[in-house]
């Protein structure tokens, strides 16, 4: 009898449920102002827009931080107001968003792999763009932290 193994139990079936990301409301996005990053036309980023960006990488990283295991997807998107050729726009739009995604890829340990990038051009204003002011407020980039079981998980920091 001391030689008798027991054998294991049958394999049951296992069903995996998907997880479900429960958030208590979205986080808000983070709002840039172009003219501050940007001169105008161009897509290189001022020498003196590091304390915005700074500031807008602590923002996103206290976003994740607040719901850890939450996997982001972390959405950057570039706009202009209606003036000039909607084409050149786009682009100028696309690259600028590229520029605030390879700061903080450069800046911070957050990998490439957990950004998207797009350019709006005039297609999404905040405002009219009718007057000086709306204008300026249409010409943005925006950072906004899009849940994703399927991406980035990121190490709490702080």
């Amino acid at each position: 009898m001391s030689d008798y193994i027991a054998k294991p139990p049958e394999p049951k079936e296992i069903i995996v449920k998907e997880e479900k990301i429960i958030m208590k409301e979205p986080p808000p996005v983070i709002r840039l102002d172009s003219l501050a990053l940007f001169e105008s036309g161009q897509s290189s980023l001022k020498s003196d827009s590091t304390k915005i960006l700074v500031n807008a990488l602590v923002e996103m990283k206290k976003q994740i931080n607040a719901n850890q295991g939450t996997g982001w997807l972390i959405l950057i998107t570039g706009h202009t107001d209606s003036t000039g050729d909607s084409n050149k726009n786009i682009q100028l739009s696309l690259d600028r968003a590229t520029a605030v995604r390879n700061w903080i890829i450069k800046t911070s340990d957050i990998p490439e792999t957990c950004f998207a990038i797009q350019g709006y051009g005039a297609k999404k204003p905040l405002t009219s763009n009718d007057t000086l002011e709306g204008r300026a407020k249409n010409r943005r980039v925006e950072i906004s932290l899009v849940p994703q079981m399927s991406n980035c998980i990121l190490a709490n920091e702080y």
